[in-house]
């Protein structure tokens, strides 16, 4: 199926996924995380540690987004045989799971770890360096099952990896997978390139919503302000740092506001019209088969990132089954597609089914001013040989762990 604009839906899983919503309740990280001793925030990979990404001779990179990989110790074969043929074909430097990396299956804190282990393992046993954001899933054996795999817990599992970069979690920023990745120029000590994870969260609470019915609205949880405030802290002390602003790409599991008014050109209505103006204003390009999932509130963050100037796209997953991109009043707002051949997708029990499984690739270039100019594809599962059949296709076994994890 060719990536087409389209305003059409698929039957929506959102009013199951979010049903219980409301009762489930280098990396440089600021500058107040700096002033603290290394030893004393423990860790391997301590908040103002070097730069762990660099360009190098050729002064280009690339940046692999993966989303919703969303299985567990069982997970589909499939979304491990094709990140890997992703990593083959890309040779990333760098890659993302941006959200969901598991789901509610896995029954024991093993069985946890061995899911997390199944989608980290590509990239690990290649050498990739890679980091995860957490989503609204991802806590979901606690709830479900009574596993003791908090995201606390997750983000100390994540990091005993060689060739994971998330950093510890910070006191008094909300969420767990909030970094700033910096990346060394190729000429000098001074950044290139900047990449922004913010946590999203999962659901609004109880106390979020005072009480009040959240009935036809979404009831996701969003980027607090403390994130935001942390963001714009840490952007201006590296670039009082640095003498000058850092062009970077920020991700979050859960979309923005403004992703749906970009799709519509407008902030309320959703009419087929509006679209065709908004492809033409915005550039857009790609998919819509989902409503936009953003949070019950306006987190504020596409506003922040316009005023600072120097991101250049906010991109989530979260929608599984949409794809599009554009850019929005000077920054870029997009989707990679659901990765996972577990959780739902395009048409569920046919063999549409699979066909939007795939994962987004960012190319930069340091020669040039803003570094990332927009050069960003999808690679489709269905053109790497995956087979498409809308059967599951469990993993026999789980992946080893690398003999240096603990289990």
């Amino acid at each position: 199926m060719s990536e087409t604009h389209s305003t059409s839906t698929a039957p929506s899983r959102r009013g199951v996924l979010a049903g219980g919503a409301l009762a489930a309740a280098g990396v440089i990280a600021g500058t107040a995380a700096q002033a603290v001793p290394a030893e004393a925030r423990g860790g391997r990979h301590p908040q103002g540690a070097s730069m762990p990404l660099a360009f190098g001779a050729t002064r280009r990179m690339k940046i692999v987004q993966f989303n919703d990989t969303q299985g567990g110790h069982a997970a589909d074969r499939r979304t491990i045989e094709f990140m890997g043929k992703v990593l083959d074909q890309e040779k990333p430097d760098f890659a993302l799971i941006n959200g969901d990396v598991i789901d509610g299956s896995p029954t024991t804190d093993v069985q946890v770890k061995q899911g997390l282990n199944n989608f980290v393992s590509p990239m690990e046993s290649r050498g990739v360096k890679w980091a995860v954001t957490f989503g609204n899933h991802d806590e979901d054996s606690v709830e479900e099952h009574g596993t003791s795999m908090t995201e606390d817990r997750l983000l100390e599992f994540v990091r005993q990896y060689k060739h994971n970069v998330n950093p510890p979690k910070m006191d008094g920023v909300p969420g767990h997978t909030n970094a700033q990745i910096l990346v060394r120029g190729s000429r000098g000590a001074a950044p290139a390139f900047a990449i922004w994870l913010l946590d999203s969260g999962r659901y609004a609470s109880e106390a979020d919503t005072h009480g009040q019915s959240t009935d036809g609205l979404k009831s996701y949880d969003w980027i607090r302000p403390a994130q935001i405030r942390w963001y714009e802290d840490a952007s201006a002390a590296t670039e009082a740092r640095f003498g000058r602003r850092t062009p970077g790409l920020m991700f979050c599991h859960i979309p923005t506001f403004e992703h749906e008014m970009m799709w519509h050109a407008s902030q309320a209505a959703e009419e087929a019209s509006d679209h065709a103006e908004a492809v033409r204003r915005h550039r857009i390009t790609g998919v819509k088969h989902e409503d936009v999932y953003h949070g019950l509130v306006n987190s504020g963050v596409y506003a922040s990132v316009k005023e600072r100037g120097e991101v250049k796209g906010i991109y989530c997953g979260h929608d599984h089954i949409n794809t599009y991109t554009g850019d929005y009043y000077g920054v870029e707002l997009g989707y990679a597609p659901g990765t996972g051949f577990d959780p739902y997708g395009l048409n569920d029990g046919t063999w549409d089914q699979h066909t939007l499984r795939g994962a987004r690739v960012f190319e930069l270039d340091e020669r040039n001013a803003s570094v990332y100019a927009g050069a960003t594809r999808i690679v489709w599962a269905r053109d790497l040989g995956i087979d498409m059949n809308p059967e599951g296709q469990p993993l026999a076994t789980p992946v080893p762990f690398p003999p240096y994890v603990k289990a």
